[in-house]
C-alpha cells in the first residue's frame, strides 16, 4: 500500500508540471484574504510610505509649477527723515554769470551797451544797500548740508515667469519621479511584510487548533485508560502505581491544554491588533492547516521591492547630478511690473549749496510700467556649485554600490529559500511516515496492553510518542507553508494581486 508520504511527493511533482500558468498565484480561503486586506489598510508603516509618496508628488508639482507665472502685489507707507552733510566738488554752469558781472564792471561795457550802463550802477547800488542792511545775495557753496523729512506711500505689482531654468527644473522633476517609484517599491515591501505576518499568525492559529485536536484525542484515550485501570485495580489486575502513571500522563496533557489556551488568547489579540477586528470575532474561526504549493521555477529577483527601490534611487541620484551640473547655465526670467509712488506732507531744509526751505505738498510718480527679461549666470562659484557636483557624484556611486550589494544578497537569499523549500517537502514526507508508524505502534501497544503483554508504562510511552509525532508533523506542515511564503518574497511576488 502506498503511504501518504509517497502521495504527497506525487502531488508536488504533478503540481510543478501542470500549474505553470498559475505559478504566481497563492490560493487562500476568503477568511484569510479578508484578514490580509484589513491588515494592509490598517498598517501604519504602509500608511507612512503612502504619505511619503504623496509628499514627493506634491514636491514634484511644486517643481513643475516653477514655469507658472507669479504675480506679487506689495505696498508700504513710510515716514522718512534724513540728514545730508557732505562736500561736493566744483559746480559748473554758473561761470557765465560771473563773467557777465566782470563785463558790466569793465570800461568797455557803457560804450558797447549804453542803455544798460545805468543798470549796472543800479545793481551795484542795490548790493551796497543790501550789504548795509546785513542782507547778502545767496551764493553757491561746495557743501551739501540740510534735512529732509516727509511721508511716502507706494504700491508695486510685479509678474515674473521663468523661461529657462538651465535644466534644473526638468532634472529635479525626473529625480522626484524616480523617488516616487522607489517609495512605491518600499510601500510594496511593507505590504508584503504585512501579508506574510498575517498569514504566519493565521497559520499559527491553525497549527494550534489542529494540535488541540490531537490532544483531545489523547484525552479521550487517557480517560478510557483511566476508567479501565480503575476497574482493573478493583479486580486486582492493576496496581496503584499503574493508576498513578495514568494520572501523571493526564496532568501532562492538562498542562499542554492550558498552554494551548494561553497561546490561543495571544494569537487572537495579535490578529485583532493587525486587522482592527474585535477579539471575539476570531473565537469561532477554525482554520485548516494544509500544504501550500509553490510551482514557480523562476529565479528572477528583479521584481524584488528592495531592488526596485534601490534602482529607482540610483536613477534619482543621477538626475540630481545632472541638476547640479546645470548649475552654471544661465537662468532666464520674464518680468513685468507696474508701480506708483506718492510723497506728501514733506519738507526740505538746506543750508548749502544754496540756503533754501521748501514745503512739498505732494509728489506723485507713476504709474510706471516696465516689461522685459532678465538673466542670471553664475559663471564661477567654487564654494557652492563644484562642491555640490562632487557630492552628487559620490551619492550616485554610493547608490550604485548599495544596489550591487543588494543584488548579490538577494540572489543568495533566493538560493537559500529554494533549498529550504525542497528540504521542507522532504521533512513533511518524513514526519508523515513517522506519525503513521507512531499510530500503528499505538494501536499495537493498546492491544498488547489489553492482553497483558506490556505494562502501563510502555503503553503510555507509545501514547506520548504518537502525540509528539502528530504535533511534529503539523509543525512540519507549518514550516513548509512558511518556506513557500519566503520563496514568493524572494522573487517579490508576495503581493496582493497574486492572492486568490
Amino acid at each position: 500500500m502506498k503511504t501518504k508520504a509517497q502521495f504527497l511527493i506525487l502531488i508536488f511533482t504533478l503540481s510543478t508540471i501542470m500549474c505553470k500558468v498559475n505559478a504566481q498565484s497563492l490560493r487562500f480561503s476568503p477568511e484569510l484574504k479578508e484578514l490580509i486586506g484589513l491588515s494592509i489598510n490598517k498598517d501604519r508603516a504602509v500608511a507612512d510610505k503612502d504619505y511619503d509618496k504623496q509628499i514627493s508628488e506634491v514636491q514634484k508639482k511644486a517643481i513643475r509649477s516653477s514655469y507658472i507665472p507669479k504675480l506679487e502685489l506689495g505696498g508700504k507707507y513710510l515716514f522718512a527723515y534724513s540728514t545730508v552733510n557732505s562736500k561736493i566738488g566744483d559746480i559748473q554752469g554758473f561761470e557765465s554769470i560771473e563773467k557777465l558781472q566782470e563785463l558790466m564792471k569793465s570800461s568797455a561795457f557803457p560804450v558797447m551797451f549804453p542803455n544798460l550802463a545805468g543798470l549796472a550802477g543800479e545793481i551795484t547800488q542795490l548790493q551796497t544797500l543790501l550789504a548795509q542792511q546785513g542782507i547778502q545775495l545767496p551764493s553757491i557753496s561746495k557743501n551739501l548740508d540740510g534735512d529732509f523729512y516727509g511721508n511716502y506711500f507706494g504700491v508695486d505689482l510685479t509678474a515674473t515667469m521663468l523661461l529657462y531654468s538651465g535644466g534644473q527644473v526638468p532634472n529635479l522633476s525626473k529625480a522626484l519621479t524616480e523617488k516616487i517609484k522607489a517609495q512605491e517599491a518600499l510601500s510594496d515591501k511593507c505590504k508584503s511584510d504585512v501579508i506574510s505576518e498575517v498569514i504566519t499568525y493565521y497559520d499559527q492559529l491553525a497549527l494550534l487548533i489542529q494540535s488541540k485536536h490531537v490532544l483531545d484525542e489523547s484525552a479521550v484515550r487517557l480517560a478510557a485508560e483511566k476508567k479501565y485501570a480503575a476497574t482493573a485495580l478493583k479486580n486486582g489486575l492493576a496496581t496503584s502505581f499503574d493508576t498513578l502513571k495514568i494520572a501523571v500522563a493526564n496532568a501532562s496533557l492538562e498542562a499542554k491544554l492550558s498552554e494551548y489556551e494561553s497561546k490561543r488568547t495571544l494569537l487572537y489579540q495579535k490578529l485583532s491588533q493587525l486587522t482592527g477586528k474585535p477579539v471575539s470575532s476570531f473565537e469561532n474561526m477554525n482554520p485548516d492547516l494544509q500544504l501550500l504549493l509553490y510551482a514557480n521555477s523562476s529565479s528572477d529577483i528583479n521584481n524584488r521591492a528592495e531592488l526596485r527601490a534601490l534602482t529607482a534611487g540610483a536613477e534619482a541620484q543621477k538626475y540630481l547630478l545632472k541638476s547640479e551640473k546645470s548649475h552654471y547655465l544661465p537662468k532666464i526670467q520674464a518680468i513685468a511690473s507696474a508701480r506708483y509712488d506718492y510723497v506728501f506732507n514733506a519738507k526740505a531744509d538746506f543750508n548749502a549749496p544754496i540756503p533754501m526751505n521748501m514745503n512739498i505738498e505732494n509728489i506723485g510718480l507713476g504709474p510706471t510700467y516696465m516689461i522685459g527679461a532678465g538673466f542670471k549666470w553664475e559663471i564661477f562659484d567654487r564654494s557652492g556649485g563644484s562642491a555640490k557636483v562632487r557630492q552628487a557624484k559620490l551619492e550616485v556611486r554610493k547608490a550604485e554600490n548599495a544596489m550591487e550589494e543588494a543584488h548579490e544578497l538577494l540572489e543568495l537569499n533566493q538560493t537559500k529559500v529554494s533549498t529550504n523549500y525542497q528540504a521542507s517537502i522532504a521533512q513533511v514526507a518524513y514526519k508523515d511516515k513517522q506519525r503513521i508508524a507512531a499510530r500503528m505502534a499505538l494501536e499495537l501497544a493498546q492491544k498488547s496492553y489489553n492482553e497483558g503483554m506490556i505494562n502501563i508504562t510502555e503503553r503510555l510511552a507509545t501514547e506520548t510518542e504518537m502525540q509528539n509525532a502528530e504535533l511534529e508533523y503539523l509543525q512540519s506542515v507549518f514550516a513548509q507553508r512558511q518556506s513557500v511564503l519566503e520563496c514568493y518574497k524572494a522573487t517579490g511576488d508576495l503581493v496582493l494581486s497574486n492572492i486568490q
